[in-house]
């Protein structure tokens, strides 16, 4: 089911919250169709690496697993700071339960790129019932990247209140409904 935006930039099509713990269900695949390297100065082998990306991607999107992660391996030979095969990689090994795999993959994103949202997101996913303050201090990071991502201040506001930051969650959680009213708060609801 993961699948590709047409502009190329990253979707997530599902998330799911419970009160006491912050799931993804999915996530898709990213590239930037602007941006094939997010090396400072371009990898020299730039278009084997975008090749070795979009091939990636398509075997992705098609669920064979296998070969996507071959063709991101590819694309790190040639592009070794591609942050988007890296996040691919986390995907993959994150849906196959390699969650301590995954962890280290979103972080080689964010070492290329710290302010790589979906990155930081999932990886605050991962972190979340380990270390809730590092999950906190990511969401945090996640919306100030994107102060429009709705979900991540949800799942912020729930780990603010659990963290016993009452205010400041119910803060993040009404945020987060202004930015998507379809979310409800789970308090409201208790």
């Amino acid at each position: 089911m993961n699948g590709i935006h047409p502009s190329g930039r990253c979707s997530r099509f599902a998330r799911a919250l419970s009160v006491t713990a912050v799931l993804a269900l999915g996530a898709t695949a990213c590239a930037g169709a602007d941006e094939p390297s997010t090396s400072a100065t371009p990898a020299p082998d730039a278009k084997k690496a975008a090749t070795a990306l979009d091939a990636g991607l398509k075997a992705h999107a098609s669920g064979d697993l296998t070969t996507a992660a071959s063709n991101y391996d590819k694309t790190l030979k040639y592009d070794p700071k591609n942050k988007f095969a890296f996040y691919n990689l986390a995907l993959i090994d994150e849906a196959s339960g390699n969650y301590g795999l995954a962890e280290q993959k979103y972080r080689a994103a964010l070492k290329t790129d710290p302010a790589y949202e979906p990155a930081l997101f999932n990886l605050a996913i991962l972190r979340t019932s380990r270390d809730p303050q590092e999950s906190i201090d990511l969401y945090q990071q996640a919306v100030a990247v994107n102060p429009k991502d709705a979900a991540a201040w949800l799942n912020l506001g729930l780990l603010l209140r659990a963290a016993g930051q009452q205010r400041s969650g119910d803060e993040a959680v009404l945020r987060a409904i202004g930015l998507n009213p379809d979310l409800k708060d789970p308090k409201a609801a208790g």
